[in-house]
C-alpha cells in the first residue's frame, strides 16, 4: 500500500512541477477531451459578472487558508496578490508589519478544456485590477472589491494596459479588448499565434513569445482594431516570458536559457546572445538599462544578469531561491505561493531583505465539521501532513485557530472527529496518529495506533478502520492506551471506503464490491451479504434504510431495510464518475465530490429517480466536502470554502409560514419528465384560497396552474405541459412549483424538464 501511495505521489509532484516549470498551456499537452455533462465552457465573449458555474444556486459564503499565490503588482505602499481563486489587497506602509486590508474571491474552472487551475498576470491602474487567468480577464473594482466583468478566452497569460486598451495573450493569439466600460469589456482585435503567452509593446509593436517552438512574433498594432505581422523569429522555443527595452527583447525561454533578440528593425529581429541555465528560466524582471533579472526553477535560482553588453552578458550573482517576479523602483517582489520576499536593490549584486509577506499557505485534503470548527488535514509541504482547525462561527468570516503537524516524511488525506480527539492516517508509515483538539488554538499529540489505515469511522463507542482486506474495530477512547477489539477478513481486495449506520458497518473495496458487516458485538463481527457494484468503490454513506454508493461508472441506491437482501432501487450515470472520490447525503440532496474540481449536487428525494441538478465547480481540486448547519465546507488545493445552496430560497416568497397546517401532501409525477407532469396535492386542512405557481431557477414566475377559492378537501391533479403563460415552451431545466395557500403557508417542490 504505502507503495502505491509513494508512486501516485511522485507522479503528481512530476507532473505539477513539469507543467508550472514550463508555464505550458495544457491544452498543448493533453488531447481535446470533452467535459462531463453539464460543465459550461465559456463561449470567448463578455460574460455578466458571476463565476463560471453551472449552478448558480450555491454561492459563496466565506473563504480562508488560501494559497497558491502566482503574481503581484505594486504601486506605492500597495500590494495586489493574484491567488488561484482571487485577489488580496496588502498595506505594506510598514514594511515590517504589512496589513491584510481585504480581498476577493474569484472562482475559476479547474479544468476548462483540459487546463489546470491558476492565474497568470495582474495589472492595477485607477480604479481597476486586470487579472489573467483560465478564465480569461477578470476586472475588479479596487475601491469595493467588486468583480465587475469576466472576459473569456482560453487562458490569459500576460497583459498590457494602454489607455482604454486591454492587450492580451491566451495561448491562441493576441487579443485587443476595448475596456473603455469595465463592466463590458469588447474585443475589438485579434491576431492568431499558437502558444502565445509573453506580452510586451514598445511604440506602435507588440512583441509576443509563444511555448512549444512556436517562436518570436512582431506585430503591428498602429492600428489596435487590426494588429498586422511584420517579422517571426522561429529559432527560439519555448520561451515563457519577456520584456522589450531599448531595441531589445530579453526573453525567459525556458529549457532554452534566458535570450536576448535585436529588435531595433522590427523587420529584421534577431537573436545576439543566449544564457543557458540548469533549470528552467520562468520570469524575467530589469532592474536598471544595467541588470535585468531572472528567476529559474529546479533548481530554484534567481540570477542578476548584466547587460551592458547585450551581446556578451553574463551572470553577476545569483541567489539560491525561485518565484514570480516585480520590480518597483528600488525593490524586488519575489513571489512564492505561499510568501512574497521583498528585496532592497538599490545594489542589484547584494539584494538586502527589507520585509516578508506570509499567507495561510496548505494544501488542503479530508475535512470534518463538528461544531463551531472544521478540521482540515493539509500538506504544507509534500510529504510534511498536518492538521488546520478553522473556527467556523461566522461562516462569512472563517478564520484558522491552531494546527498540529504530524511531521516529515508524512502522508495523509482523510480524518475522522469525535468529541476531543482527531484520528488522522499516515498512510506513508502506516500510522494512525490520534490529536487532541479539545483545545483548538493548541492541538497536541495524544496517541498513536499502529496500523496501515485506507478508510475510518469513528462511532460512538468503537473507531473502525479499513486495513487491507479487513475490517478492524478498535478501542481509541484512551489514546494512551488505544486497543484492538476485533478484526474479520472481507475478500480478496483491499477495502476503500467505510460506511457505520445501525450496528452495520458497509465497507467497499477495489473490486467494486460491498461488504455488510453486522458489528453489534464489538469482539464478533459477522459478515451478512455482499453485492457487486459497477466499479471501484469511491464513496459511501447510509441514511437510515438506504446505503448510497459511489463506483467508477455511476451513483447507486441500495435499500437495505432487508439488510441481508440489499436491491438496487435506483442509479445515476455520468461519463466521468471515475474522477469522484465521496459522497455526503442530506435530506433530499447527495452530493459527490470530483478530484478535478468540484462536486455533482444529485436530487435524490426519490431513490428510484436520482436526477443529477447541478455541478458546483470550485476553485482547485476539490479534496473533500463536509454539510452542516445548511452550509457546504469544501477543501480544495486553493482554499478552504464555505458555501450555502440557496436553490428554493432564491424564489420570492412573500409570506410568513406561521399556520399550522398537518395535511399537506404534494408530489408530481414522473419526474423528471418530457413533455408533461402530473402535480397532485392533498389538501386537508386547507380553508384559504388556493394556487399552484411555476418559478424557473432564477425565482421568476413563469405560470399560475391553479388559482381559485377552495371548495372542498381532498386530493387534486394538475397537469403542466412545460409552457409559460403565452403557451410558449419553456427550456429544459429545473423548476418549481409552489403551493400559496392564503398568505399564511406554502409548499415547494423541484422538477426537471428534460426535452
Amino acid at each position: 500500500m504505502r507503495k502505491k501511495v509513494i508512486m501516485f505521489v511522485v507522479l503528481i509532484i512530476l507532473l505539477n512541477a513539469y507543467i508550472f516549470a514550463f508555464d505550458i498551456p495544457v491544452e498543448e499537452m493533453t488531447e481535446d477531451k470533452s467535459l462531463p455533462d453539464g460543465w459550461v465552457i465559456p463561449a470567448g465573449n463578455f460574460t455578466e459578472p458571476t463565476d463560471f458555474r453551472d449552478n448558480g444556486t450555491i454561492g459563496h459564503v466565506g473563504s480562508c487558508m488560501w494559497q497558491g499565490m502566482s503574481d503581484v503588482f505594486v504601486t506605492g505602499d500597495s500590494v495586489w496578490c493574484s491567488f488561484g481563486d482571487g485577489l488580496w489587497f496588502i498595506d505594506i506602509s510598514d514594511i515590517l508589519n504589512p496589513e491584510f486590508l481585504s480581498r476577493i474571491y474569484t472562482p475559476f474552472y479547474t479544468l476548462k478544456q483540459g487546463q489546470i487551475m491558476g492565474s497568470n498576470d495582474i495589472l492595477v491602474e485607477g480604479d481597476y485590477a486586470y487579472i489573467g487567468d483560465h478564465e480569461g480577464v477578470r476586472i475588479i473594482n479596487i475601491n469595493d472589491m467588486e468583480l465587475l466583468s469576466t472576459y473569456s478566452l482560453k487562458r490569459a497569460h500576460s497583459l498590457y494596459l494602454r489607455g482604454t486598451n486591454l492587450y492580451v495573450v491566451d495561448g491562441t493569439g493576441f487579443y485587443v479588448l476595448d475596456i473603455q466600460n469595465p463592466a463590458q469589456p469588447d474585443s475589438i482585435g485579434f491576431y492568431e499565434k499558437a502558444g502565445a503567452v509573453g506580452l510586451d509593446i514598445i511604440g506602435n509593436h507588440a512583441y509576443v513569445s509563444s511555448t512549444g517552438g512556436a517562436g518570436f512574433i512582431i506585430l503591428d498594432i498602429t492600428i489596435p482594431e487590426n494588429p498586422t505581422f511584420v517579422s517571426e523569429l522561429t529559432d527560439i522555443c519555448c520561451t515563457n516570458k519577456l520584456i522589450a527595452e531599448s531595441g531589445y527583447a530579453y526573453l525567459a525561454s525556458g529549457t532554452s536559457g534566458f535570450n536576448i533578440v535585436d529588435v531595433y528593425d522590427p523587420l529584421n529581429p534577431f537573436l545576439v546572445s543566449n544564457i543557458d541555465f540548469e533549470g528552467s528560466v520562468m520570469r524575467v524582471a530589469m532592474i536598471n538599462s544595467q541588470y535585468v533579472v531572472v528567476s529559474v526553477s529546479t533548481p530554484s535560482e534567481i540570477a542578476v544578469i548584466d547587460i551592458t553588453d547585450p551581446v556578451n552578458p553574463f551572470v553577476a550573482v545569483s541567489y539560491g531561491r525561485s518565484g514570480n517576479l516585480f520590480v518597483d523602483g528600488d525593490r524586488l517582489f519575489e513571489v512564492g505561493s505561499n510568501s512574497i520576499k521583498i528585496q532592497d536593490i538599490q545594489d542589484p549584486l547584494n539584494f538586502a531583505l527589507e520585509g516578508s509577506i506570509d499567507v495561510e499557505a496548505y494544501y488542503s485534503r479530508g475535512i470534518q465539521v463538528s461544531g463551531n470548527f472544521a478540521y482540515i488535514v493539509d500538506m504544507g509541504d509534500w510529504f510534511n501532513s498536518g492538521l488546520n482547525i478553522v473556527d467556523i462561527s461566522d461562516t462569512y468570516n472563517p478564520y484558522p485557530r491552531g494546527n498540529y503537524s504530524i511531521g516529515f516524511p508524512s502522508f495523509s488525506f482523510i480524518l475522522a472527529v469525535k468529541d476531543d480527539y482527531a484520528y488522522i492516517p499516515d498512510i506513508m508509515n502506516e500510522i494512525l496518529n490520534i490529536v487532541d483538539v479539545s483545545d483548538p488554538d493548541l492541538p497536541v499529540y495524544a496517541g498513536e495506533y499502529a496500523a496501515a489505515v485506507e478508510d475510518l469511522f469513528a462511532g460512538e463507542q468503537y473507531t473502525y478502520l479499513v486495513v487491507s482486506n479487513t475490517l478492524q474495530i478498535t478501542d481509541l477512547q484512551v489514546p494512551t492506551n488505544p486497543s484492538f477489539i476485533s478484526s474479520i477478513t472481507l475478500g480478496t481486495e483491499d477495502g476503500s471506503k467505510i460506511y457505520v449506520d445501525n450496528e452495520y458497518a458497509f465497507i467497499g473495496d477495489s473490486a467494486g464490491e460491498v461488504w455488510i458487516v453486522d458489528v453489534n458485538e464489538s469482539i464478533n463481527p459477522q459478515i451478512v451479504t455482499s453485492f457487486n457494484a459497477a466499479g471501484e468503490i469511491k464513496g459511501i454513506f447510509a441514511v437510515e434504510d438506504l446505503l448510497y454508493v459511489v463506483s467508477q461508472e455511476q451513483l447507486q441506491i441500495v435499500d437495505i431495510s432487508v439488510i441481508n437482501a440489499p436491491q438496487i432501487v435506483g442509479s445515476y450515470f455520468d461519463d466521468d464518475l471515475s474522477n469522484y472520490t465521496d459522497i455526503y447525503v442530506d435530506g433530499d440532496y447527495a452530493y459527490i465530490t470530483n478530484l478535478i474540481g468540484g462536486f455533482l449536487e444529485i436530487d435524490v428525494s426519490d431513490p428510484n429517480a436520482p436526477f443529477r441538478e447541478k455541478f458546483f465547480q470550485t476553485s482547485g481540486w476539490c479534496r473533500g466536502l463536509a454539510y452542516a448547519n445548511d452550509h457546504i465546507y469544501v477543501s480544495t488545493d486553493c482554499s478552504f470554502q464555505i458555501l450555502k445552496n440557496e436553490l428554493v430560497g432564491s424564489i420570492d416568497d412573500d409570506y410568513n409560514s406561521t399556520c399550522s397546517v398537518t395535511g399537506i401532501e404534494l408530489i408530481n409525477y414522473p419526474n423528471p419528465f418530457n413533455p408533461t407532469t402530473t402535480i397532485q396535492f392533498t389538501t386537508e386542512d386547507i380553508e384559504e384560497n388556493t394556487e399552484i405557481i411555476v418559478y424557473n431557477i432564477k425565482g421568476q414566475k413563469i405560470k399560475t396552474l391553479y388559482s381559485f377559492p377552495n371548495r372542498g378537501l381532498g386530493t387534486r391533479s394538475i397537469i403542466w405541459d412545460g409552457t409559460d403563460e403565452n403557451g410558449k415552451s419553456v427550456s429544459s431545466g429545473i423548476y418549481f412549483y409552489k403551493l400559496k395557500a392564503g398568505n399564511n403557508f406554502s409548499e415547494t417542490r423541484r422538477m426537471l424538464l428534460l426535452k
